[in-house]
């Protein structure tokens, strides 16, 4: 390896681990700052609010901090050589500064291969750990098409959650005795949940079985809509049975599942490619940092580079947030919006790389 490559390669591991370490203390600083109140000031309040960082902080943040750090460390490591003229003297002996970027643009195309596995290990682990200690009273599993939720002597499963709307759909409640003995299955085609604590069912159908006499037939009965209480708060945990929960593959395989069933699987099959294009953020952000940071040498601002660039980020993460809108009125081609947004952002890049002045 060269000299050269070898130096703007170390200048952007180098800020990439400075600007991803300092972000994960300012964003722990400034968590501490908003639940400090709310924390008691014993050895177990600490405890606490220690394990809800340590929780909070991987599943809230990581996926979007490591595309940003990178971007953030290719702008820094282009940017301030070319404010020292460091990039004027390379463009002297005849290196092209696209070629001078080759070997930060394949470390940053390392990290998005890389970042696929903690935010398919670490990432959800954190996610439902924090799910499992906002909700401790219950907790949703996957088997097959549907979520699992188990609740005192009922067993509860529910082939979609629906939080915004507060609904679930594809709703089976098995009521046991306290002996396990099942009483009861209500069959319920969604269910709403309100504010009051209360279950709606609509289109529900009622199975009831006698336990003292199994012989006796099964009394069936259907009911247009039921009124149900809750058992406890914690029961809302259900809500977060949701497809964001479960592994790239078991997501694949929910996806197939709800196909075959009929169901309308669009925002989770767009759901799935996001989950699975969101690492190469790493490279595209570090692709649009590299001019901006070549262009610091002419525009001797350093500040305009960095506004240019939160100006496309914010770009990037508004058609993001467009697609995930889609997704959620079942628009059957926001499956294909990760890509495209990574293919427009990543030719848009590229172009301005190849502007540079040589």
């Amino acid at each position: 390896m060269r000299i050269l490559s070898r130096y703007f390669l170390t200048s952007y591991l180098k800020w990439l681990a400075v600007i991803f370490c300092s972000s994960i203390v300012a964003i722990a600083v400034i968590e501490i700052m908003l639940q400090f109140d709310s924390v008691p000031g014993h050895r177990d309040g600490r405890m606490k609010l220690a394990t809800q960082l340590l929780l909070r902080i991987p599943s809230y943040y990581f996926r979007d901090l490591i595309p940003l750090a990178s971007f953030a460390a290719a702008l820094c490591s282009i940017g301030l050589p070319a404010r020292a003229h460091e990039i004027t003297a390379i463009r002297s002996v005849g290196i092209s500064p696209p070629k001078t970027a080759i070997p930060l643009l394949c470390a940053a195309a390392a990290l998005s291969c890389f970042s696929l596995l903690p935010n398919e290990s670490i990432v959800l682990q954190a996610a439902r750990a924090w799910s499992k200690n906002q909700n401790p009273g219950g907790e949703a599993s996957f088997l097959q098409d549907s979520f699992w939720y188990q609740r005192g002597n009922a067993i509860y499963s529910v082939q979609q959650a629906d939080r915004k709307n507060w609904t679930l759909h594809g709703v089976t409640v098995y009521e046991r005795s306290p002996r396990g003995r099942l009483v009861q299955i209500l069959d319920a085609e969604s269910v709403e949940l309100e504010d009051d604590l209360h279950w709606r069912f609509v289109g529900a159908t009622s199975r009831s079985f006698d336990t003292a006499r199994p012989t006796m037939p099964t009394r069936i009965e259907s009911v247009s809509e039921l009124n149900r209480e809750v058992s406890a708060a914690s029961d809302l945990a259900m809500l977060e049975a949701s497809a964001r929960s479960l592994s790239l593959s078991k997501l694949a395989a929910y996806v197939d599942a709800q196909a075959r069933t009929g169901r309308n699987a669009t925002r989770y099959r767009a759901l799935y490619h996001t989950r699975l294009s969101a690492p190469l953020a790493a490279f595209l952000f570090a692709l649009l940092a590299v001019p901006l940071g070549f262009a610091v040498g002419t525009s001797r601002s350093f500040a305009a580079a960095a506004l240019s660039g939160i100006a496309a980020l914010a770009a990037y993460y508004t058609a993001r947030t467009a697609v995930e809108m889609l997704a959620g009125r079942d628009v059957a081609w926001a499956a294909a919006g990760p890509w495209l947004i990574l293919a427009a952002f990543t030719g848009y890049a590229a172009w301005q790389l190849r502007r540079t002045p040589r």
